[in-house]
């Protein structure tokens, strides 16, 4: 807590506060965040990349089998693939037909062989123990697909992969192939013969996976029956076991390790041969291609923070500091140290205070030791004089003995208008005092009214009328005499003989209000706001003095209202209802005000 309290006591430390949460923490929560939202999307578009890549390769390879599928439908509707597996062999013409058509099919092989270089070798027997061989002459054991694709009586038959001598070559070679019965087009349960078009899997794989790979991005043929891998000559080896398991248990999208690398995998099932294609690329190429961005997000945070520093230092050097130097100057003079002086450095805003400091700390030394200290002998002199020559108690006296004289001398109007004058001149002195009761306040009006009445005659009447509990109210002293005294002024006509006042007192929610209304010439409502507009009061309707007082007090809530009536004219004065003296010290005197 004492930590909490210096600091909040302390501009320097609420500036580091400020400095850390609007600059070094939201900085780095920033970066940070952007930073993490790059690696996703960049993470996100390279597994894009690569679901796209792996999408084009499947169907690539979809394509081939398609290719080679449709040739085998093609064996079947073919006319001169049936001659040549069903045509005998007896006579010379027989051989002669048979030797062209073998010559047909086997550039229409060779065609195919020459435009893709995964087509292998094709061989074809039919049952009339013709048989047709084109591409590369193998040898190997493809007993156990001859017999599967019996069994299947027509259906097409993928192998997996198996190994083919290869006589030209002298090397073993990896192909899978395609075994079909071909079956007669005008009875389908009599075949006619069957073959087997054999694709290159090396060649396969390159022509599938040909502009889709890169060092980074790698493709690879899993064969769910041999458990082998088809794969590049470069990149990474993974093992049978670890690719299925991965498929098996996470699906097309996994996450595998190898040799201590992480990598991002996707895979497709390829049906009609049985295998997955699986497209992988490394987290450290993605980790790489994201270095870039980090080092340039790492350098915009720095240099966010160092330009952080730089402001805060300047706003330590060029506001902070004065202010503290200020402050301690401040205290000084507090302390009745007149030295006090603050070092402007600047012209700005916070020189400019330094500056006029140090003038009134001047200002205020040259008073004190002069004008203050003379005014004071001069008051002083003047308040002797006027002790001396106006003694209230001497006016009071006087004016009493005069009050009675005027009764011995059987003049009771005479004593009645010393007596109002008398009270005039107590209330107006008042000993001083600012605030008096409401009573006090009417008193003094209803003095004024009397002598006004003694001049007029029966041409002036008037009237007050107070709600009950308000006569202890306290008001602002000669608040509401000028208000009657401008209408004897500004309101009445010379030669009006009916002049009316009435004055009413009450309560309206939690303020007193006091209106004043006569039946005179009326008020111009334009020429009293300009009145109240004014910076100097004019000799005019007296009311300013009474509204500044009013607001100086209470405030702009509280003040004169000018009341639109049909004859004469209403000033309402509005004020806080002050109940006793007690409520006068807590709202205007008290430390509360």
């Amino acid at each position: 807590m004492p930590l909490i309290h210096y600091i909040k006591n302390s501009l320097k430390w609420k500036s580091v506060i400020i400095f850390l949460l609007l600059v070094t923490i939201p900085s780095g929560i920033i970066g940070s965040i952007v930073l993490y939202q790059s690696n996703k999307i960049l993470k996100e578009q390279i597994i894009t990349t690569t679901h796209q890549n792996l999408g084009n390769m499947e169907s690539q390879l979809t394509n081939v089998i398609e290719e080679i599928e449709d040739i085998s439908r093609y064996m079947i509707y073919s006319h001169e693939f049936r001659d040549f597996m069903t045509s005998p062999a007896m006579s010379g013409a027989d051989y002669n037909h048979l030797n062209q058509v073998r010559s047909n099919l086997s550039g229409f092989f060779v065609f195919h062989q020459s435009e893709k270089d995964y087509f292998h070798s094709v061989q074809i027997e039919g049952e009339n123990k013709q048989v047709l061989n084109v591409g590369e002459t193998v040898e190997g054991n493809e007993k156990q697909w001859i017999e599967s694709a019996k069994e299947l009586e027509g259906e097409m038959l993928w192998s997996t992969p198996y190994q083919m001598y290869n006589q030209r070559t002298g090397q073993d070679e990896e192909v899978v192939s395609l075994f079909r019965v071909i079956n007669n087009l005008y009875n389908i349960t009599e075949p006619i013969g069957h073959v087997r078009i054999r694709l290159d899997l090396q060649a396969l794989y390159q022509q599938v996976t040909d502009g889709f790979t890169t060092n980074q991005h790698q493709a690879f043929l899993v064969h769910n029956e041999e458990e082998t891998i088809t794969l590049s000559n470069s990149g990474p080896n993974f093992s049978y076991q670890a690719f299925i398991r991965n498929i098996h248990s996470e699906g097309e999208s996994f996450q595998l390790e190898e040799n201590g690398d992480v990598y991002y995998g996707v895979s497709r099932y390829i049906e009609p041969i049985d295998m997955h294609l699986v497209s992988v690329v490394s987290e450290t190429y993605i980790l790489s291609e994201m270095k870039d961005i980090r080092s340039t997000f790492g350098y915009m945070i720095l240099i966010a923070v160092l330009m952080g520093l730089m402001t805060f230092a300047g706003f330590v050097v060029f506001v902070v500091r004065p202010i503290l130097e200020l402050t301690r100057e401040t205290k000084r003079l507090e302390h009745g140290d007149f030295k006090a002086q603050v070092q402007v450095r600047s012209n700005d805003e916070v020189g400019q205070l330094g500056y006029r400091f140090n003038s009134m700390v001047e200002q205020i030394q040259r008073l004190i030791d002069t004008k203050y200290k003379l005014e004071i002998q001069n008051k002083h002199s003047e308040l002797k004089a006027l002790q001396s020559q106006i003694n209230p108690h001497f006016l009071y006296n006087t004016l009493d003995m005069l009050r009675w004289t005027a009764r011995l001398e059987n003049a009771p109007d005479t004593s009645k208008s010393i007596e109002d004058l008398s009270t005039l001149f107590r209330i107006n002195l008042s000993q001083g005092k600012v605030w008096i009761p409401l009573e006090d306040e009417l008193k003094y009006v209803k003095s004024y009214m009397e002598l006004q009445k003694r001049r007029l005659g029966d041409s002036f009447h008037y009237a007050i009328f107070i709600e009950a509990g308000l006569a202890k109210s306290i008001v602002l002293k000669l608040m509401l005499e000028p208000l009657v005294e401008n209408s004897f002024k500004h309101g009445f006509r010379q030669s009006q003989q009916n002049k009316k006042i009435m004055i009413r007192c009450y309560l309206k929610e939690n303020d007193m209000v006091i209106d004043c209304l006569d039946n005179g010439i009326g008020i111009d409502l334009e020429k009293v706001q300009q009145l109240f507009d004014a910076t100097e009061e004019h000799d005019s309707y007296a009311l300013k003095n009474v509204q500044d007082r009013i607001t100086n007090a209470f405030g702009k809530s509280y003040g004169i209202e000018i009341v639109e009536t049909e004859t004469g004219a209403c000033v309402r004065i509005k004020v806080p209802w002050i109940k006793d003296k007690q409520i006068l010290n807590q709202l205007i005197e008290g430390e509360d005000r």
